[in-house]
């Protein structure tokens, strides 16, 4: 249920940068800082000198000199499958001899675990490089350093007690201008300090930023932007073979809904495939083997699509009016819960937990756009067996005889939070459709990258005459032709919706508005969150 906050918006600050009422609304609403104008109208902060970053690059060179044998220790997400993939790219640019492993998402769990490391010693590898973890494996970083390896560890989870390594590169330790980094990002950023960066690298780091959802502000938004550039320019084909279709411009949207799925998908279903092959993908330069493996992974894609829309379908018949969700079944699959914890988040506006039943545990991860989800872990560890993550997105495994205490804990700890937060009112942009004409969305949309810390706004559009509905039978998607002053527009919502909607004559519509494109064409689009006949409906 949407709560409408009908908020008109001015900001002097924007009158002589921009042209169009309708772009200083939409920014008017962001309530940014002058700092945030000023890296909109003149740009993002260059990169900003650093004693660590300048540490890790020498780490390198002294590597070098000692002639180590490298071994790089990854992650399974999107992050931390181009991290390793940009790590180990580098190394051996470097002409280090160069391993990498990622764990078994299913079998090993997160984090470099000592077996791991223990092979790698009997091979002679005496150079580690953590990346994408390493903040809380103790122990691993210990048995490294005891042996009298060189360590570097690079990471952007929460800290939680003070990190041992030769080098340790996080956000944490950075100027500001670096806050909010993800691992492939921080990788980046010693290639330029070595001087090894390419379009490879900056490509590779600008789809982990974005698949990592970090804030696209600071030096976030200059490597996204120049990663955009460099796509459009030449995009490399382990990313435009995982396309469902060839495109004329990638975007911040396609790489989210496009790429950054398929880059998951074989970490999350480690029991269908190996997660280590993704990072050979990335490396290759073998057209025929790219083109190959591509098909493989939209294939798996599909079957994830599926297990997750099953898994959905199960956790909406738990639903209750708690404010913290935390939902199970026998029939979860470990992989997939992180994707259905935010689907279920993003519906109902609550902290949510979903859970997988391992023999003696439940595993899975927590979703939070309200209370800073991995803080009430920390508080709550007792009863857990693991934990990390960040504020808004966690993973964990609970005992099964730990469970109904967890449970309990969780539950109160967020119903003590909520009471201090205003009850959720989404806070919707009215505007007048007189304002939206292709010429003001196309400055509005020189604003991009849009995403984490810099979201489209929504918007409230009121007695939009439809001309033509133009459905199908998919009852989880609608769509109209519908006039507005200026121009027309298509309204696009991906839900199920009364027959009496999807027929009436005018709408009141909550959306985004985006600008689509079809062979050449450009129009206009609003992508719905909710609409409801016209005359005196409310949301």
């Amino acid at each position: 249920m949407f709560a409408i906050k009908d908020v008109r918006w001015s900001d002097d600050r924007l009158n002589e940068h921009f042209n169009f009422e309708y772009t200083r609304q939409m920014l008017s609403s962001m309530n940014l800082s002058n700092d945030q104008i000023e890296q909109l109208v003149n740009g993002c902060p260059s990169l900003e000198d650093s004693e660590v970053i300048n540490d890790a690059a020498n780490l390198f060179n002294i590597a070098k000199r000692e002639n180590r044998k490298v071994m790089v220790c990854g992650d399974y997400d999107a992050d931390g499958i181009c991290s390793t993939s940009m790590m180990v790219d580098l190394c051996q640019r470097m002409g280090f001899t160069t391993g990498f492993y990622i764990p078994d998402r299913l079998k090993e769990g997160y984090g470099t675990k000592e077996s791991t490391i223990s092979a790698a010693f009997e091979k002679g590898y005496d150079f580690f490089i953590l990346v994408d973890n390493g903040v809380s494996t103790h122990d691993v970083n210990k048995k490294i350093r005891d042996s009298g390896s060189l360590l570097l560890i690079i990471d952007h989870h929460v800290i939680s007690q003070p990190v041992q390594a030769d080098v340790f590169l996080h956000p944490d330790v950075l100027p500001d201008v670096y806050q909010g980094m993800c691992t492939s990002g921080l990788v980046y950023l010693i290639c330029v300090a070595l001087g090894m960066e390419n379009d490879k690298m900056i490509q590779l780091a600008g789809v982990a930023t974005i698949g990592d959802m970090m804030p696209l502000w600071n030096y976030n938004r200059k490597l996204v932007i120049d990663a955009l550039k460099a796509l459009n320019h030449s995009p490399l084909l382990q990313f435009s073979a995982l396309l469902d279709k060839s495109t004329h411009e990638y975007d911040e949207g396609l790489i989210a809904f496009q790429i950054v799925p398929k880059l998951n998908v074989v970490g999350r279903l480690a029991d269908r495939a190996n997660v280590n092959q993704i990072v050979r993908y990335l490396l290759s330069d073998q057209k025929e083997e790219i083109l190959s493996v591509s098909a493989s992974i939209k294939e798996l894609n599909q079957v994830r699509r599926q297990l997750s829309s099953q898994m959905y379908e199960l956790s909406k018949e738990q639903i209750t009016d708690e404010k913290l969700l935390i939902i199970t079944h026998p029939d979860f699959h470990e992989g997939l819960v992180g994707i259905t914890a935010g689907q279920i988040s993003k519906e109902t506006g609550k902290p949510t937990i979903v859970l997988a039943q391992k023999e003696n545990s439940f595993k899975g991860s927590g979703r939070s756009s309200s209370i800073n989800l991995h803080q009430l872990l920390s508080e709550g560890q007792e009863h857990l067996l693991h934990f990390g993550g960040h504020a808004q997105a966690a993973g964990l495994e609970v005992g099964s005889l730990q469970f109904d205490d967890f449970s309990k804990f969780m539950i109160a700890g967020v119903n003590e939070l909520m009471e201090h937060l205003e009850d959720d009112v989404v806070e919707v942009l009215h505007i007048d459709s007189s304002v939206l004409h292709l010429s003001a969305l196309a400055e509005f949309e020189k604003c991009s990258p849009f995403g984490q810390g810099f979201e489209r706004p929504r918007v409230f559009l009121e007695n939009l005459r439809v001309i033509k509905p133009l459905h199908n039978n998919n009852r989880n998607f609608s769509k109209w032709l519908v006039s507005l002053k200026n121009e027309e527009a298509e309204v696009v919502i991906f839900s199920d919706i009364d027959d009496s909607i999807r027929n009436a004559d005018t709408l009141n519509v909550i959306a985004t508005v985006t600008i689509s494109k079809f062979l050449g064409r450009r129009k206009i689009s609003l992508m719905a969150q909710k609409v409801v006949k016209s005359h005196g409906n409310k949301f």
